[in-house]
């Protein structure tokens, strides 16, 4: 406990009302008994009691400060007055200055931005000030335009899940069912933990409204438009349209919504030329809407309200990760994940420690014996570490303990690393990943390097579309640029959904997504240009396959048209600049395929034996009568366009394709 006289401030706290005068009053109370410092060292006296009243847990800090300081002693007092115990808060000055408007009797101020007033909410929550709380919350619900709407719904559900307010994630997560929830869109580098409760609790409430929906058409809300004279009906006497829309919300939460409805409507108008569904009464389509939005509401209402278990849990693991000290090494590999075998075998025996003179303890409390001059000249974190003072610690037969997070299994193949002997590393790329990240953390660059030619050598690869998922993400987390590259490299040959993702999403932190997607786009945009580019007849690679005889459009069933014409004019048809159907077919389909982000990009490798199926069954499958006509023709025009500059072609095709894919992305240079 420290004291202070009463009236030397060092700072004066930034003024949060224009009240200014109301607020002093008791901020600077001259009656004051206890003082409030902030992290930035302003100081608020106040008289305890207020804050005793309003907060169990500073209530326990000030009886703590009590029982521990010395009632025997006098008060020392100075001319000012006696001096003041100090209360040191982990918050800032402008959030606890905000903070007393709620508990003195003054006018409420809440902050001016989404972020502050989060924060505002979770201090409040921090000092379990459960009316202060309801208080808050109370003028949150007055402000207008609200506080969590539309616009700002997904980063208020990801402050709210960072800072662990359930009230306000819920609210949020509630309010993103407006829209249809895409990786590519609303992500604002939400950490992916965040984004699969998010995602799951999309998901909950679709499965709700899926399971319910045929009990609202049967029901007397659902029927309330029944008997009427659309010119579509249902089975249940119901405008199929009206049905289809019902249907359409089940399944896409995001599309209940007026303007959606209306435009249904709209649509059936114009489509069907239905006159009779525009002069429904007005009343009976208020109470068929107030009877819809009745039932989305309490479906959603049953849904899995958002958890945070995990995330709370997640955000202690960062906080204890941020130290660094002799004792304990941080943890950016979450070895913790990992399910270890029982027994972690000892060192090989060809590993001589006779001599060693410190001991490495893993995670899982297995214990090395190493050699600080090894640690030393592989490490120049150890180095500088064993030149400085050891504090006490640990010691077992005489050799101080190093902990380290790393678990037995990356701690045992670290240490292989670094002697002269075979080095053993993880069977799995995850856990190589690891590997590579403990080296970074211990900044061994030259181990680093030799594990990744290890690696490259045994051509230790992610195998299915989640581990390549997880190997991006557990790269990203621990900045290891380029195996960050490669796994986003890899991700292109699969679906980025949530529904493929699934929980390796929870493994994505930071920007790592939000990167990602970046990616993802900037190398579809450039294959897509790459198919553009052999779609180009006039400057493109394919302009050797123009001249195909049933690509013109004078080719009819009927053979050429006008055979005994010219053989000039028979010239000029052939030569029309009309690139074959089967081949400009591929290279539409793909780019329309590429149009919708999630779908994975061809590989170069596949794009031959498209092409090659596709010449193959336009060949075989054309009409009967051409075959007759053209089949001398067009055979001997692609049989010499194919084994003079078909090779060519194609490799061509393949080498600018894998070049659009390839391309290193800045994001990733960590």
């Amino acid at each position: 406990m420290t004291t202070v006289p009463p009236s030397q401030s060092p700072t004066t706290p930034s003024p949060p009302t224009p009240d200014d005068e109301n607020l002093k009053t008791f901020i600077d109370d001259p009656e004051a008994d206890i003082i409030l410092r902030s992290c930035d060292s302003q100081e608020f006296h106040v008289l305890k009691l207020y804050i005793i009243r309003s907060s169990p847990v500073l209530g326990r800090q000030i009886q703590l400060m009590q029982a521990i300081s010395d009632p025997s002693q006098p008060a020392i007092s100075t001319d000012v007055g006696p001096l003041l115990p100090v209360l040191q808060l982990s918050d800032n000055g402008a959030i606890l200055s905000t903070l007393l408007t709620f508990i003195f009797p003054l006018p409420a101020v809440l902050p001016p931005i989404l972020e502050e007033t989060m924060e505002l909410l979770s201090v409040a929550q921090k000092y379990e000030m459960v009316s202060v709380l309801a208080c808050i919350r109370g003028c949150i619900s007055l402000k207008q335009p609200p506080l969590i709407c539309p616009e700002t719904a997904f980063r208020a559900y990801s402050l709210a899940q960072k800072l662990g307010l359930r009230h306000e994630a819920a609210q949020a997560a509630r309010i993103t069912l407006t829209f249809a929830l895409n990786l590519e869109d609303k992500l604002d580098a939400m950490p992916g933990v965040y984004l699969h409760e998010l995602w799951k609790y999309h998901q909950s409430v679709q499965r709700n409204l899926l399971s319910a929906v045929n009990d609202f058409r049967e029901s007397a809300a659902g029927g309330t438009l029944t008997g009427l004279t659309c010119v579509n009906l249902t089975r249940r006497r119901t405008p199929k349209w009206l049905d289809d829309y019902i249907a359409s919300i089940a399944q896409t939460p995001s599309y209940f919504d007026i303007m959606e409805f209306q435009t249904t409507l709209a649509c059936h108008v114009s489509t069907d030329g239905c006159k009779q569904c525009l002069s429904v009464p007005r009343q009976t389509m208020h109470t068929f809407w107030t009877a819809l939005t009745n039932f989305i509401n309490e479906n959603i209402a049953k849904a899995s309200v958002v958890n945070m278990s995990f995330c709370d849990s997640c955000n202690n693991d960062v906080q204890a990760e941020s130290s660094l000290s002799f004792l304990g090494l941080g943890c950016e590999t979450r070895s913790q994940d990992h399910i270890y075998p029982p027994d972690i075998p000892s060192l090989p025996d060809s590993l001589s420690i006779s001599e060693a003179d410190i001991i490495i303890q893993s995670s899982d409390s297995v214990k090395f014996r190493v050699h600080k001059l090894i640690l030393a000249s592989a490490s120049q974190l150890f180095k500088d570490m064993f030149s400085l003072p050891q504090p006490p610690n640990e010691i077992v037969d005489g050799l101080h303990v190093l902990h380290m997070s790393e678990d037995a299994e990356l701690v045992r193949a670290l240490i292989t690393t670094l002697y002269p002997i075979p080095s053993e590393i993880p069977v799995t790329y995850d856990r190589a990943l690891s590997l590579l990240a403990a080296c970074q953390k211990y900044d061994m660059p030259a181990v680093q390097s030799s594990i990744r030619a290890e690696i490259s050598y045994r051509k230790l690869m992610p195998q299915t579309g989640e581990e390549v998922f997880r190997a991006y993400a557990i790269a990203s987390r621990n900045r290891l640029s380029p195996e960050t590259s490669i796994a986003a490299h890899l991700t292109l040959d699969y679906p980025m959904t949530f529904e493929y993702i699934g929980s390796e999403l929870r493994e994505f932190e930071g920007r790592a997504l939000q990167d990602l997607v970046t990616f993802r786009r900037s190398r579809q945009d450039d294959v897509i240009s790459c198919f553009e580019s052999f779609l180009d007849v006039d400057n493109g690679p394919s302009i050797i396959l123009i001249g195909c005889p049933t690509s013109s459009p004078s080719f009819t069933s009927h053979g050429w048209a006008g055979r005994t014409r010219t053989r000039m004019k028979s010239r000029e048809r052939f030569q029309e600049r009309i690139l074959p159907p089967w081949l400009s077919n591929i290279f539409t389909a793909q780019i329309a395929k590429l149009k919708t982000f999630t779908n994975p990009l061809i590989r170069p490798l596949d794009i031959r034996e498209k092409c090659l199926a596709a010449l193959r069954s336009h060949a075989t499958g054309r009409d009967p009568r051409l075959v007759r006509d053209s089949a001398s023709a067009e055979n001997e025009f692609y049989l010499h366009v194919h084994f003079s500059k078909g090779e060519e072609y194609f490799t061509r095709l393949e080498e600018e394709l894998a070049l659009a894919r390839d391309k290193v992305s800045s994001a990733f240079a960590l």
